[in-house]
């Protein structure tokens, strides 16, 4: 059977208000931790400073942001295909975020 490494890469600030960025609590890292490892079994986090950038297409105005990385294998099937196009609508929300990085490509484990 054929599996997903699913990837999220997740905020380390909320997007700017005002010009000001806040950092995002602990808390909410925590619950989607949670989450996932409740309904997959495991997940594996990344803490290292992922560094990226991108342009808001409304405003134009560069972003530069900062990112932990989140991933998780599990089987390819619709249930979980849909659980996580769900997840991702969650994390927009819980993140404040425009838009949040996820992204999986079909593996073979050995």
């Amino acid at each position: 059977m054929p599996y997903l490494k699913v990837e999220i890469l997740l905020p380390h600030y909320y997007n700017s208000s005002a010009g000001k960025r806040k950092k995002i609590e602990g808390k909410k890292y925590s619950k989607t931790f949670e989450e996932i490892v409740e309904r997959f079994g495991g997940c594996t986090v990344d803490n290292s400073t992922l560094i990226g950038g991108w342009t808001d297409p409304n405003t134009k105005n560069r972003i530069s942001d900062e990112n932990s990385t989140y991933w998780v294998v599990c089987e390819k099937t619709k249930k979980n295909v849909e659980f996580f196009h769900n997840l991702k609508k969650k994390l927009k929300t819980r993140f404040e975020q425009k838009d949040i990085m996820m992204y999986y490509v079909t593996i073979n484990k050995f």
